[in-house]
């Protein structure tokens, strides 16, 4: 299971540049990574125990991707999140700040609340 996630974890997205041509894989690595260094994002490990001991389920999957939420642009973490019943939320976390700023799945209205 850790080896597909670090699989998953590899294939990072980012938006394409304003060129409108998209990035490569290598690309998209060297920005994730330099934002990691550079303090705008927060390591995945430290997302997911954050999420996992508010939500109390597991994290199956993770993306890392530069998003927007309301009028600025920023890093988010996409997860797929497994619950103690087997439902599966998704959930999308500010990279930053940790705050969680959506979540759909079945349970998801209980959930991490």
């Amino acid at each position: 299971m850790r080896a597909l996630l670090g699989v998953v974890l590899a294939a990072l997205l980012v938006s394409p540049g304003a060129a409108g041509i998209a990035a490569t894989d290598e690309e998209d690595h060297d920005r994730a990574r330099a934002a990691l260094k550079a303090g705008e994002i927060r390591p995945l490990r430290e997302i997911m125990n954050s999420v996992q001991v508010r939500c109390g389920g597991r994290v199956i999957e993770a993306e890392l991707e530069e998003g927007s939420h309301g009028d600025r642009r920023i890093w988010l973490y996409h997860l797929r999140m497994m619950m103690p019943r087997g439902d599966v939320l998704r959930l999308e976390v500010d990279a930053a700040s940790k705050e969680i700023l959506n979540i759909k799945g079945r349970g998801a209205d209980e959930a991490c609340r």
